[in-house]
């Protein structure tokens, strides 16, 4: 499967499908420890109060 989602016509219905089951995992525990040991960064282009701290809460969601 590909890393990065674009457009939606990028992908066949087959790998559509498992990005939403994929999704629905997620969605029934979202508090998961996926990142627990990691290290993550975030790099943005633009400053972005809103986004960074989204990402940061996502970050921390998973364990991050």
């Amino acid at each position: 499967m590909k890393k990065d989602l674009i457009s939606i016509t990028d992908y066949s219905k087959e790998e559509y499908l498992k990005i939403m089951r994929l999704a629905a995992e997620f969605e029934k525990n979202p508090d998961q420890d996926l990142l627990k040991g990691r290290v993550v960064a975030t790099l943005f282009f633009e400053p972005s109060t809103r986004t960074r701290l989204s990402f940061e809460a996502a970050i921390n969601r998973l364990g991050g």
